[in-house]
């Protein structure tokens, strides 16, 4: 009887290891600006941008300056 029990746990244990179940879905991540790091990543943004412009601003100038250098002076 213990040997015909025994082989009927082996079973049912064997059987249930082998069964497949679905994977839940997995959330997407979330924004960086939803995060707690949105407001650093935000100022990290503005910074770089007016960075951005303030070199512009100098390419400009030093563009207008070399340009005039360059011109030819007029003839009198």
């Amino acid at each position: 009887m213990r040997a015909g029990w025994a082989a009927g746990m082996f079973a049912v244990l064997a059987t249930a290891g082998c069964s497949e179940s679905e994977p839940e879905p997995e959330e997407p991540p979330m924004k960086v600006e939803e995060t707690v790091f949105g407001d650093l990543v935000g100022t990290q943004d503005k910074a770089r941008d007016r960075t951005n412009e303030a070199v512009d601003a100098h390419r400009a100038a030093l563009e207008a300056q070399i340009n005039e250098s360059e011109a030819p002076a007029p003839e009198e």
